[in-house]
């Protein structure tokens, strides 16, 4: 299964979601390819220092991640779209995304916060990915 994680510009929410995921699926039968972007990214970008830290509580390391434009991704490849919050989705939906094909996790943005924004938004997208693993596994047996 090929899922992409999207937010606004691959700096903080999407490459937190993406190696928390590619962490929380180790454990799964199930094989994935885990990506992120943005829908109005910059390529080449840094992850925000402070995104890097709150990952490293979960013991995942998101230093060497570049922000991807979602333009340069073969989105007809995507099996799972998982966004950070409705607009985001309403964005894929007018690139012809099906609804069906996309997840939202309704996580607010921390661009611009502080570390412990940053911790807290990092905890809300772990919890959530639990749940969704938990789902993509269901639905697979």
């Amino acid at each position: 299964m090929n899922i992409l994680f999207v937010c606004t510009g691959n700096t903080c929410r999407s490459p937190m979601a993406e190696g928390l995921f590619k962490k929380i699926s180790d454990n799964s039968k199930l094989k994935f390819t885990v990506d992120s972007a943005g829908l109005t990214a910059i390529d080449g970008d840094a992850v925000s220092p402070n995104a890097v830290l709150a990952c490293i509580g979960y013991d995942v390391d998101i230093a060497s991640h570049k922000a991807k434009d979602i333009r340069n991704v073969h989105i007809e490849n995507v099996d799972l779209f998982v966004v950070m919050t409705m607009e985001h989705a309403r964005a894929l939906m007018d690139r012809n995304v099906p609804q069906n094909k996309i997840y939202v996790l309704n996580v607010p943005d921390p661009f611009g916060g502080n570390a412990v924004l940053y911790k807290d938004c990092c905890e809300k997208i772990h919890s959530q990915l639990l749940v969704l693993i938990e789902l993509i596994e269901c639905n697979n047996k």
